[in-house]
């Protein structure tokens, strides 16, 4: 049986970052638009 060129788990670690990274990255824009920056709201 040959090995895969890339293992499983390494492309499951590496999707997984990338959502993570694409998620902050919305969030951060989503933030720093005026209508939903809801930390500027609370800090007064």
């Amino acid at each position: 049986m040959r090995r895969a060129p890339i293992e499983f788990r390494t492309t499951a670690i590496l999707y997984t970052l990338l959502g993570i990274i694409i998620a902050l990255v919305i969030h951060f824009v989503v933030l720093s638009s005026p209508r939903y920056n809801w930390l500027q709201l609370v800090g007064g």
